[in-house]
């Protein structure tokens, strides 16, 4: 039994792309559609609000601050961030809040950042609608104040940034949805184009048999018997 070595260079990439490209085009253009269609029509849309909070380790305001202080502050922002994503919190928020999602939704939305490694601890909440986000923070945002006060017995917090939100959704981002369905139509459906060319074992030109056994070809002979889709078979 022969072994047939196949090779794929370049040419043949591109003669398989010129061959379907209308095909191609046809899917990428149609995943692109879906794609934004999705993005804009389908899948829920999520908002965010924004709060800062500046943290210092001591309730009294010093000209003097030194190298201690600064690292001090740092790690308690580090420490407002786990006290603040507390469970007892998030539950506080839900009965002032009045609103209807549990306790885990809560804690799912809300998110905790630092800014560059600063004494600012930045608040983020995601809701289904920029008023709803801005709602849950500003209830947020006056629970954390107070819950900080009474257990936190060295240091000041003050809020620097009040809840806001820009009114533009966070996600679905339409444009990388576009994006993505572009290429995905387009190497999906060049995916199987390519391996429908390389499992097609079918022998059409004199090209073929050089390709596979090497030997080049001196005449051939048409079998006029053997028409396949208009065109006809070798023998």
């Amino acid at each position: 039994m022969n072994n047939t070595e196949f090779t794929v260079d370049i040419k043949t990439l591109l003669r398989i792309l010129r061959k379907y490209a209308a095909v191609i085009a046809a899917v990428t253009v149609f995943a692109a559609i879906a794609a934004f269609i999705a993005s804009e029509f389908v899948l829920p849309k999520k908002y965010s609000a924004v709060a800062k909070f500046y943290i210092e380790n001591s309730r009294v305001q010093s000209e003097i601050v030194n190298v201690q202080d600064i690292t001090a502050a740092r790690n308690m922002v580090n420490t407002c961030a786990e006290l603040f994503t507390t469970r007892s919190i998030t539950t506080q928020l839900k009965n002032e809040a009045g609103v209807d999602y549990t306790v885990d939704e809560l804690m799912d939305m809300i998110r905790m950042g630092t800014s560059n490694n600063t004494e600012f601890l930045r608040i983020t909440i995601t809701a289904g609608s920029p008023r709803m986000a801005e709602y849950l923070l500003e209830h947020f945002v006056v629970i954390c104040e107070r819950q900080f006060n009474n257990i936190v017995v060295s240091g000041s917090i003050s809020l620097v940034d009040e809840p806001y939100s820009t009114g533009k959704p966070i996600f679905p981002n339409t444009r990388l949805f576009i994006i993505a369905g572009f290429f995905a139509g387009f190497l999906l459906t060049y995916i199987i184009v390519f391996i429908k060319e390389i499992l097609d074992i079918k022998v059409k030109a004199e090209d073929d048999l050089f390709k596979i056994y090497e030997i080049p070809v001196f005449a051939e002979v048409m079998c006029f018997d053997a028409k396949v889709k208009g065109e006809y078979a070798y023998e």
